[in-house]
């Protein structure tokens, strides 16, 4: 018990320790409420949707029902009287001049200040009534469908896992057969067990206790004592494995209370005891429990699984002799786990490895939301049942190794430490060039930089230019042929075609009604390219409205600056340039410090600023590097698919450029500029951070919260991190 309690001192006494806890607390829940605030879908505010509620909040679902169908049509029908329509032939039953004296006076908004936000917020509140209420016959429907589904040939092999899934599901849902769902808010139990980030910032908590009593240690060689001593094995192994599972609780505890009482405090829980599927996106859960149930079983599961993170890290850390495979061998199972959840298909028959994964086991609200049955050889197993089993056997497996693998683990031996003395053998006394030795070879950046060269010489594929269909093919041909300034020529030209287009219309449309069945195959080579043009006359009326703006055939410059084609290609890139940046560069200042240098440094006349301007100089020559091999390939390989036409057409010849008054050559080398700039000012980051942190796993952990978490979560759709640091600076198309 002594030791246990000297390692939890060791862990959460620590002043770095307690701040990171408390900032990535704090930061969740800014977080939460930010993307619960932020959603551009949805108009209404959380009061608003309260308030519903609470106008229903002793009815039963059916009366709730008939509450809300009544207000959706009265407003369907101000809706259209609002735009002169007439009613009284679709809605004979409705007082037309009461509802538009109702419309005028506005009387009819009981929860909002304009017809559109009261509309959308009656239909979100009536689909999770509806689904209450309709609730019997959601589970008839299922048996129907089973049985409807095991006549079809493609499903009814008796052998097959379909025809198995199939028969199995009505009866995991028999027992729920009778229930009466009380409509209650939704969007509380959601915002509180369905937010992702929260467990990035369990995860990070957690290493950074595992990294304070395990690594850290080995950096200060502090292992070789405690190995010597009478319980410096097993017993202290197992009393570093307790603190990890401490770290779980602390980092579960002081998360989910900020969410819990964020999703209390903005949208409410209603009657906790009601079942689970009143809760909306929980309709299709085969558990019959109540929400506080619920509740109570998702903190346990939440733990459970925290855990699993906590001796998996603790497992890494014994193992690995070296602060550089622990980040890299976390960084490689994190993107393994995420690529498997989310590219390997449900059906696929390696559905267990995108379910049976840490990125699944984490979403652990959508465990217990949705019904799920596993192809384990063909057999259908409940998801829910492998994924206690499966987190059982693995946090079990995990915690065994670690404690075993602590007991014979190895010290880390610092590199810089063997080098020292050979660096000082040699007759150069050269300040700069002891540094790139040091640099280069000691820290083996220069392998670094080769390898991740490697991967990208024998990663780069070209691309070529593609048509999703044969709109995109004409919608080319028209802007090649228009490119350039908006001339009266080419305002001619726009309304000869249209004109084509309507005689071919009325020329067919007159034949069919002759009764020629071929006039639309007649026709059909005419009126082809008839939808491309309307985009680009659509793009046309856009021209008329800027400075100068001119015809562009733009597929390849969208690639490059931003527009919704190119999906999160900008970020993707800032993640690698940042990571290489990490792995290059932290160990730049770290070494100083284990190795003792910095005494030595902080001493001399040359050891502060003539060290700090040629480390500077290193740091500027690894980052070009790391940022050519980044953005050059990925340039080329799009002007060269593409081409490079009107690349000196202003930029606002791009619909999403439009405020820019710059040549598009000129926008593009803005924002290389800017993210050449940005990555300079994470270098800077990166040398303070470790030169204060003084140890290199302690500094990776912080610059990847700093710098790679945001771009993480803005990857994950939290909108709000594509402001946040430098990510507006290093992504630039934003």
């Amino acid at each position: 018990m002594r030791l246990y309690i000297n390692e939890c001192i060791k862990a959460f006494c620590r002043c770095s320790t307690i701040g990171i806890f408390l900032a990535l607390a704090v930061l969740n829940g800014v977080l939460l409420w930010v993307n619960e605030t932020s959603k551009e879908e949805q108009l209404y505010t959380a009061g608003q949707y309260k308030a519903v509620y609470d106008s229903i909040d002793k009815m039963n679902a059916d009366e709730a029902l008939e509450k809300l169908t009544q207000m959706q049509n009265e407003l369907d029908i101000l809706e259209q009287l609002s735009f002169g329509e007439e009613v009284s032939d679709i809605y004979t039953d409705a007082d037309t001049k009461y509802l538009l004296e109702k419309y005028n006076g506005k009387s009819y908004l009981k929860f909002c200040d304009d017809i559109y936000t009261e509309r959308q917020l009656i239909a979100d509140a009536l689909k999770e009534v509806q689904a209450c209420a309709e609730y019997g016959g959601y589970l008839d429907g299922i048996d129907a469908q089973a049985r409807k589904m095991t006549g079809i040939s493609l499903f009814a092999e008796p052998d097959s896992f379909s025809y198995k899934n199939i028969a199995k599901t009505p009866d995991d849902f028999a027992h729920l057969k009778g229930s009466t769902l009380t409509p209650a808010s939704s969007k509380g139990i959601d915002m509180a067990t369905g937010f992702l980030p929260t467990d990035i910032a369990a995860f990070l908590m957690i290493m950074t206790v595992v990294v304070t009593i395990v690594t850290r240690e080995k950096e200060l060689d502090q292992i070789t004592l405690s190995r010597t001593t009478y319980k410096g094995r097993m017993p202290l192994g197992i009393a570093k494995l307790m603190t990890c599972f401490t770290a779980a609780f602390a980092a579960l505890f002081l998360l989910f209370s900020v969410n819990l009482a964020a999703g209390y405090f903005t949208y409410g829980y209603g009657n906790i005891s009601r079942q689970i599927q009143s809760v909306y996106s929980f309709n299709g859960s085969d558990l019959k429990i109540s929400v506080v149930q619920y509740l109570g079983l998702f903190l346990l599961s939440k733990f459970v699984v925290y855990c699993l993170f906590a001796v998996l890290i603790y497992l890494i850390t014994t193992v690995s002799n070296s602060s550089v495979k622990v980040y890299a061998v976390l960084a490689v199972i994190l993107a393994a786990e995420a690529v498997m959840y989310y590219t390997i298909p449900s059906a696929s028959y390696l559905c267990p490895f995108k379910y049976i994964n840490l990125i699944a086991f984490a979403n652990t609200h959508d465990i217990f939301a949705k019904y799920l049955n596993l192809n384990i050889f063909g057999e259908p197993f409940g998801y829910k049942t492998v994924f206690v089993v499966s987190l059982v056997v693995l946090l079990l497996t995990f915690s065994i190794l670690s404690v075993a693998f602590y007991a014979r683990q190895r010290v880390i031996m610092n590199r810089s430490r063997r080098l020292s003395f050979i660096i000082f053998k040699g007759r150069n006394t050269s300040l700069f060039l002891q540094e790139c030795y040091k640099v280069f070879i000691g820290e083996r950046v220069l392998f670094i930089l080769l390898a991740f060269g490697a991967f990208v010489w024998f990663g780069y594929t070209p691309i070529n230019e593609k048509f999703a269909s044969s709109d995109e093919i004409y919608y080319k041909q028209y802007m090649l042929k228009l490119e350039g300034e908006f001339t009266p020529e080419k305002e001619h030209f726009l309304v000869d075609e249209q004109s084509k287009f309507d005689k071919a219309q009325e020329d067919m449309q007159r034949e069919l009604a002759e009764g020629n069945v071929f006039a639309a195959m007649k026709y059909q080579n005419i009126l082809a390219s008839q939808t491309a043009f309307e985009q680009v006359k659509a793009h046309a009326e856009y021209l008329r409205s800027t400075d100068g703006g001119e015809f562009v055939y733009d597929s390849g410059y969208k690639l490059l600056t931003g527009d919704e084609s190119a999906g999160n290609k900008d970020t993707t890139l800032a993640l690698t340039a940042l990571a290489m940046l990490i792995c290059t560069l932290t160990y730049v200042y770290c070494v100083e410090y284990q190795t003792g240098a910095s005494v030595l440094l902080h001493s001399t006349p040359r050891g502060r600023k003539a060290v700090f301007l040629r480390k500077l100089v290193i740091g500027t020559i690894v980052l070009t590097v790391i940022y050519i091999l980044t953005y050059a390939p990925y340039f080329y390989n799009v002007l060269n698919a593409y081409g490079t036409r009107q690349l000196s057409a202003p930029a606002c010849s791009l619909e999403h450029l439009s405020g820019w008054n710059l040549s598009i050559l000129e926008y593009l080398i803005l924002i290389s500029v800017l993210r050449y700039l940005g990555m300079i000012v994470a270098m800077l980051l990166i040398y303070f951070v470790s030169s204060k942190a003084k140890s290199f796993i302690s500094s990776l952990l912080i610059e990847t919260v700093v710098l790679i978490v945001p771009l993480v979560l803005f990857l994950l759709d939290v909108s709000a991190f594509k402001w946040f640091g430098l990510s507006p600076v290093i992504i630039s198309n934003v």
